[in-house]
């Protein structure tokens, strides 16, 4: 069996697996179906946004120079003339006339400024202005958002909802994305049970000492922002059974497998020799903590991740190896959002390890701090939860002094 031989560096590990990362193909879908899908194209904006100058506010539509002057003590009279609408104010608009306008109403040719509704009265057919506006006050002028032509969004980002705000504001109606790739999820070992089963089941199996499977959940959960999970449920640690669920996970269609547990060396660790006698296992054991016992093969093409059975390391493993692999599989350009924060206390680590550690990120009067939550422990997924992100000390750094900046990468964030 070939386990932890050797440990390869992280770095080395991901080297390995990113051009295993086949691309997906593309697919054209409406604007409004593509959130958090990965962009396959360059948006250009066929359209000025605003397609016209606009009123920014409620108000009168004027030209700046003829509110010069005024004051509460001493307000302007301007001519008050008839709101017909977009018609209307597509007239030219004379000096000393002021229209009716409402926000994102065309300005009238002539106008050049909207004077807010309440710096105004209405004196009949005049209008008294208490207040001066200069030239393009209150005014969204044509392009000032966006210009035609402009890139609007780049290719290999991953569609936020005001993404698709700005695709519906230009009439862009579909789009060209990658296609998420379907991705099996397993678990294995005797001792899991899935938490979704009816209560009384539930009990009974509490009784035999069972835990609940919360790796294929986390993962499926992780993993549906980019692609398409399927949870393809338990199975028991046995050769056959885990040899048999590799074969027929690849065999309904899934692009790769996630499978979690199994992956020591344990007597009923069958993984890896699985994958072996499957398709190839190409490395087992990264020098990272949590997750030394991460693997990687493949399987008619098909990459497996051999991921750790203890919670945080399979989470561990998977932000340091999977979402770079999805990331390359869909297209993905963009990075996640980090925040730079200067450690709250000391951060021991080995070298020649990589260390993946959980903080709380505490904002203060003097600055960001990051604040580790523990250090140990691959089975407290507590650690998880009562955290904001992850700091990623490299393998030939001794540790984390007090005081020293950091870049925390923050959960969800892209």
């Amino acid at each position: 069996m070939k386990l932890f031989r050797t440990l390869i560096s992280w770095e080395e590990a991901l080297k390995t697996v990113l051009p295993h990362a086949e691309r997906t193909e593309l697919e054209e879908i409406r604007f409004e179906d593509a959130l958090t899908r990965v962009l396959a194209e360059d948006i250009l904006s066929p359209i000025d946004s605003p397609p016209f100058d606009r009123a920014a506010m409620d108000g009168y539509a004027i030209r700046g120079e003829d509110s010069f002057g005024a004051s509460p003590q001493n307000p302007v009279l301007l001519k008050r003339k008839k709101s017909g609408g977009g018609e209307e104010n597509r007239a030219e608009l004379a000096e000393g006339d002021c229209v009716p306008i409402a926000t994102g109403m065309p300005l009238p040719q002539g106008s050049n400024a909207v004077v807010m509704l309440e710096y105004t009265r209405e004196r009949g057919d005049t209008v008294e202005i208490f207040k001066p506006v200069t030239p393009g006050k209150n005014v969204s002028f044509q392009g000032e958002d966006v210009k035609k032509g402009e890139a609007i969004l780049k290719a290999g980002k991953i569609l936020r909802a005001h993404d698709l705000g700005m695709l519906a504001s230009l009439f862009t109606r579909t789009i060209r994305v990658y296609k998420r790739a379907k991705l099996g999820i397993i678990a294995t070992g005797d001792e899991l049970i899935d938490p979704a089963l009816q209560s009384a089941e539930h009990d009974q199996w509490q009784r035999k000492q069972k835990i609940a499977d919360s790796n294929s959940y986390t993962l499926a959960a992780l993993t549906q922002k980019i692609a398409n999970p399927y949870r393809i449920g338990i199975v028991r640690d046995n050769y056959d059974e885990i040899k048999d669920a590799l074969r027929s996970s690849l065999e309904r269609g899934c692009e790769g497998l996630l499978v979690s547990g199994g992956s020591s060396v344990g007597t009923r660790d069958f993984l890896g020799d699985a994958v072996e006698d499957l398709g190839e296992l190409i490395f087992h054991g990264v020098a990272i903590r949590p997750g030394e016992p991460t693997g990687f093969g493949i399987i008619n093409t098909k990459p497996i991740f051999v991921l750790p059975g203890y919670p945080v390391a399979t989470i561990a493993a998977f932000e340091l190896l999977v979402r770079p692999f999805l990331y390359a599989m869909h297209g993905v350009t963009e990075e996640q959002r980090k925040i730079f924060a200067r450690a709250s206390k000391k951060i021991p680590s080995a070298v020649g390890r990589t260390d993946f550690v959980r903080v709380k990120v505490l904002r203060t009067e003097q600055g960001y701090f990051a604040e580790p939550i523990r250090v140990s422990g691959s089975g407290i997924l507590s650690s998880m939860t009562k955290s904001d992100g992850f700091v990623v000390i490299p393998e030939n750094k001794e540790g984390v002094a007090e005081g020293e900046l950091v870049a925390v990468t923050e959960y969800y964030s892209w």
